[in-house]
């Protein structure tokens, strides 16, 4: 079959029914079932569980092979849904025989589930219209189609049950600019306004390649090499740093911010925004190497793999993300989902999933927690994360981890009768009261990745299967695991019978979290720090600290001591020195975030050369003193432009970077990032750096805060010009011409207030 999109597919739908017309509904939302006749003779099937202190039952009334599955928890479910659920099987069905009846139900509910999440329309209150699809909606409480999600949904498992709805689903993540132009992927609503403070729109093309190594279809090959071609060319762009060869943005799918960076980082999102996240960085290299793959040309995928290792493999874990360009390294944080793609993407480290935390509820998406934080990313498994460790486990060879993670997603599964979006990690409750910090904040049925991820750990984990387009067949490498499986279980997938046996991977090791000191579970709060000038330099002072917690002060990465004392230094006046302090628990491992980053910038600020409005050559907008600073109101039109000139007195890296404000949208979500191109030149016109300066929404046009930086060598005694024009973010692309907010209808939306440009000397 030909998955070919015709121009009218995911276009929006101006009749724009309710959104419950959308949904097909649960079995217990419309009192119908679905099952085959059985009015002939039944086989009747029933087993108990017992998981923790609750029971499952499940019950099967199975007619011509195929199973009515009814199960009943003792496990309070989230916002009240009846403790009995029934489903059936049908004949187009996927279908399991593992010798345990619970593994068929559930595998037969994740096929049911994907059913449910089946949609001719969805929809978002963020956008003025529903849109035509046939696609998958994200769950039961997100009726929308998010490019991550689908994108790992479909790569987990969605690719086994149907291709041509997951490749629709794909499909409405594309789309054109707004003044035309070659089709890419589409950055969801976001953290300060999306792309580029978040760049994981790549993980798109696992989900994309996943279906077109089934099909090897060349429409759709010339489709992906199109959208794949100008993504990567943009993200280029304004993404890439040239300086280390590794893309900037947000940890990929941990994208509520507070969950999971300093508070610094959040109050200046800018930082996010430089920031450098192993997961995302992953996602970029799996395009670059789907491009090798569809066009036979080299697009520099073995140079970011080796960047990527060297950036973020700390010697014993894999770190999640690099903080900011003013402390360019590898936090103490840990992520699952990264961890796993690491060693699933560049095949390294299999001893950074030994080490990962596990506890009986499954491993937590990110380690060590951090406090007075509520219940979502934090302290919360999450099933499709473990279904990615899972698959990592195989490849690695580890049946301890690949057995922690089934016996989780089988445990939480059963007891929720959904595959839900995730639970607490020590209780494994989809609820757990902890006054202000209780949650799962958030936590829908029939969440889609959960779904697909269930479907993949048997599929590919279990069974092991791939497809082999030379022979059009596909294969299995199957692993026995230690429960909820016989050896004589079988799948029924792809007009194919495939048989378990009995290989078993190799022991391996896991790391099991000690619960029983909290210190064990959390990292300590991100510190701050002071620096207080002194007759013979400098004193650092991190103060206040946490009860029982050391500190480590850093200078330009290298560590000064760490010790309970104030250290002091003797910055060098001729070059910029740049401090910040982790703490860690006394006797333990678990070490805090980094503080903010504060610098010496030469005595009396010397290496920093500030222009104000009145220093500059502004075209656009009309001079304002509102929201407390002078600037051009009104200012960010395609045609406006900021030109400038500084004297150079030191030669070495400089920084350009503006102070702006951009109240077109809050931290949470937008599309109006203010993204703009600056060009940094010498008096013959010859190009020193040109790049992009993010400067992220921060809910209120009263708020200023700087942007990025643009890195450039210049030498002393010399004047340097700037320009900044115009650049680009998703507002510019016909996804979001229904768009509510800011950056929706015809024109984009890239205004940004900008009172202050600063060239900032940074050393040799």
């Amino acid at each position: 079959m030909l998955y070919w999109i015709p121009l009218f597919a995911c276009t929006p739908d101006k009749s724009s029914v309710p959104n419950d017309k959308a949904d097909t509904g649960s079995i217990e939302d419309t009192g119908e079932t679905e099952y085959t006749d059985t009015a002939m003779t039944n086989d009747v099937l029933s087993d108990a569980y017992t998981i923790g202190s609750d029971t499952v039952w499940v019950e099967a009334i199975e007619t011509d092979s195929l199973r009515q599955y009814t199960m009943t928890t003792t496990h309070p479910l989230r916002d009240g849904y009846p403790q009995t659920r029934t489903f059936s099987e049908t004949p187009s069905d996927p279908r399991l025989r593992s010798g345990e009846l619970l593994t068929d139900a559930l595998f037969a509910m994740a096929v049911f589930e994907a059913k449910e999440n089946s949609v001719s329309e969805i929809s978002d209150g963020a956008f003025s219209e529903s849109v035509a699809c046939e696609c998958y909606q994200t769950g039961e409480l997100w009726n929308w189609v998010w490019t991550r999600d689908i994108g790992y949904a479909v790569d987990l498992g969605l690719k086994h049950l149907d291709p041509e709805r997951s490749w629709n689903s794909l499909w409405c993540k594309t789309a054109e600019r707004k003044d035309g132009g070659g089709r890419e992927i589409i950055q969801d609503t976001g953290t300060a306004g999306s792309w580029p403070v978040s760049s994981d729109r790549v993980v798109w093309t696992r989900g994309a390649m996943s279906i077109w190594r089934q099909t090897r279809d060349p429409n759709m090959k010339s489709q992906l090499i199109d959208v794949l071609r100008h993504t990567v060319e943009t993200d280029r762009a304004y993404v890439l740093d040239p300086v280390d060869g590794l893309y900037r943005g947000e940890t990929s799918f941990l994208d509520w911010r507070e969950q999971t960076y300093p508070q610094w980082m959040v109050d200046t999102p800018s930082h996010i925004a430089m920031s450098k996240s192993l997961s995302t960085n992953l996602s970029h290299l799996y395009t670059l190497r789907a491009l090798e793959e569809l066009t036979e040309d080299d697009w520099g995928s073995t140079e970011l793999a080796t960047a990527i290792d060297e950036a973020f493999w700390t010697g014993t874990a894999y770190s999640s993300f690099i903080a900011t360009d003013l402390f360019p390294y590898p936090v103490h944080q840990q992520d699952l989902l990264a961890t796993s793609l690491a060693i699933l993407d560049l095949g390294t480290h299999p001893e950074a999933l030994h080490q990962y935390p596990h506890t009986e509820f499954g491993a937590p998406v990110i380690h060590p927690q951090q406090q007075r934080t509520p219940i979502y990313h934090n302290r919360a498994n999450w099933p499709f994360v473990s279904a990615y460790a899972l698959l990592a486990a195989k490849q690695s060879d580890n049946n301890a981890v690949f057995n922690a993670q089934l016996d989780a997603l089988v445990n939480g599964a059963a007891l929720n009768l959904s595959h839900m979006e995730n639970w607490e990690i020590q209780t494994g409750e989809n609820w757990h009261d902890d006054g202000v910090f209780s949650g799962p904040v958030i936590n829908s049925r029939r969440q889609l990745w959960s779904v697909a991820g269930f479907i993949g750990v048997i599929v590919d984990g279990v069974f092991g299967l791939s497809y082999d387009h030379n022979t059009q067949t596909w294969n299995s490498n199957p692993t026995l695991p230690n429960h909820w499986f016989s050896d004589e279980a079988t799948l029924y997938i792809h007009n194919q019978e495939f048989q378990l046996g009995s290989n078993r991977l190799s022991e391996g090791h896991i790391t099991w979290l000690d619960t029983s000191d909290w210190r064990n579970i959390y990292a300590p709060q991100p510190p701050t720090l002071q620096i207080i000038n002194s007759d013979d330099g400098i004193i650092l002072d991190p103060t206040p600290l946490e009860d029982g917690v050391g500190f480590t002060i850093y200078k330009e990465g290298v560590p000064l001591q760490s010790q309970t004392n104030v250290p002091s230094d003797t910055p060098n006046p001729l070059t910029t020195s740049c401090y910040t302090v982790t703490t860690h628990f006394e006797g333990l491992s678990n070490t805090s975030h980094p503080a903010d980053p504060v610098c010496v910038w030469g005595d009396s600020y010397a290496h920093i050369n500030s222009l104000f409005v009145e220093d500059l050559t502004i075209n656009g907008g009309t001079y304002s003193t509102t929201h407390g600073r002078p600037h051009h109101d009104n200012w960010g039109e395609p045609e406006h432009s900021i030109q400038g000139e500084v004297f150079i007195s030191e030669s070495g890296r400089h920084l350009l970077q503006v102070v702006y404000g951009n109240g077109a949208g809050g931290l949470d979500s937008g599309i109006t990032a203010a993204v703009k191109w600056a060009r940094v030149y010498d008096s013959n016109g010859v190009t020193l750096a040109e790049g992009p300066l993010v400067m992220p929404q921060l809910g209120s046009w009263d708020e200023w805060r700087e942007s990025s930086f643009l890195s450039f060598q210049a030498q002393a005694f010399q004047v340097v010009f700037f320009e900044i024009t115009d650049g680009l973010n998703m507002s510019y692309f016909e996804h979001y011409r229904t768009y509510n907010g800011n950056g929706g209808g015809e024109a984009p939306y890239n205004f940004v207030n900008i009172s202050e440009v600063k060239v900032l000397y940074r050393g040799p």
